[in-house]
């Protein structure tokens, strides 16, 4: 059975791909074994995805952003800004990983994804749980990390998300990754038009989201503010779009 509901979101991902245009489509993964896909978020260049794995590279207009399919394979782990955390509640250890290759600012993807984890409308609050970043020199003596928010190229977030199918568009939770895949990082999706800064708060937001337990939600009612488990970038379901884990 869940061979067959594997098989049949495929379908829709290539009928969707082949309707527009094959633009980006991005959400997180619904879960460890099922892939997600939805719209793409802006107009592209891009020059079609090589079967045999070469690099191909994609850039939003406007825009200044290169989506190479392939990074160097290489996976960083990074230092984060220090900032203080919940004095109380589960701890939750995570690493900011970034493969090499990609076109950004370590310490801006770094910044980016603390500020999220730590937001007051964040998980935090809303699990009662405590995020502590590992060091990269605390990871390498062997310190325990429960969530590895993973940085990767089209190409690797299709590794590191298999058995999952995300076709080099989809980001996904795995393992104990949060993979986000670059191309949405890069170019958002259509859920949130052009911002795609507050995209990547959902983006985040719903692998590490998974990464705590959770699995996808449905829109309650037209108008309101999606939970950040509903699959946004694939269907709003009626509701409007909302990166975090409270206010919906």
């Amino acid at each position: 059975m869940a061979g067959a509901v594997i098989l049949l979101l495929v379908a829709v991902v290539t009928v969707r791909l082949t309707n527009r245009d094959l633009t980006p489509v991005n959400a997180g993964a619904a879960s460890r074994v099922t892939p997600v896909v939805s719209p793409s978020t802006t107009t592209t260049t891009r020059t079609p995805n090589n079967e045999d794995g070469s690099s191909t590279t994609e850039t939003a207009t406007p825009g200044a952003v290169a989506v190479p399919q392939n990074g160097t394979g290489k996976i960083t782990i990074i230092s984060v800004p220090q900032a203080a955390v919940a004095t109380s509640g589960r701890t939750v250890k995570y690493t900011v990983e970034i493969e090499g290759g990609l076109d950004v600012d370590p310490t801006e993807v770094g910044s980016t994804i603390q500020s999220v984890l730590l937001d007051p409308k964040g998980w935090q609050k809303v699990d009662g749980v405590r995020f502590v970043n590992v060091t990269p020199q605390q990871a390498a003596k062997g310190a325990h990390v429960d969530v590895r928010v993973t940085l990767a190229s089209p190409g690797l977030t299709d590794k590191l998300c298999a058995p999952m199918r995300t076709l080099s568009q989809v980001s996904c939770w795995n393992g104990e990754r949060s993979v986000l895949n670059f191309r949405r990082w890069a170019l958002g999706d259509d859920s949130y038009g052009t911002d795609v800064a507050r995209y990547r708060i959902y983006q985040v937001n719903h692998e590490v989201g998974h990464g705590l337990g959770h699995q996808h939600r449905t829109c309650p009612a037209k108008g309101k503010r999606a939970p950040v488990m509903v699959q946004q970038t694939l269907d709003l379901g009626g509701c409007k779009s909302w990166p975090y884990p409270s206010g919906a």
